[in-house]
């Protein structure tokens, strides 16, 4: 009988949120505060679509 384990929301947020930060340092490198301003929005506004997929429904910030 194999164990099932439970999959939080937080974890896959993390991992939601490393996947981000892998792809824009395999774009444009290590060093944010190199990045164009173009860029640095790029991330920011991908970062805070992966914490509006995992936000609580219906529940004011």
């Amino acid at each position: 009988m194999s164990a099932l384990r439970m999959v939080r929301a937080e974890d896959l947020e993390e991992q939601a949120l490393a996947a981000v930060d892998q792809e824009f340092l395999e774009y444009f490198g290590p060093d944010f505060a190199s990045w164009r301003p173009w860029q640095q929005e790029q991330y920011l506004a991908a970062i805070d679509k992966v914490h509006a997929e995992f936000a609580p429904q219906g529940v004011a910030a």
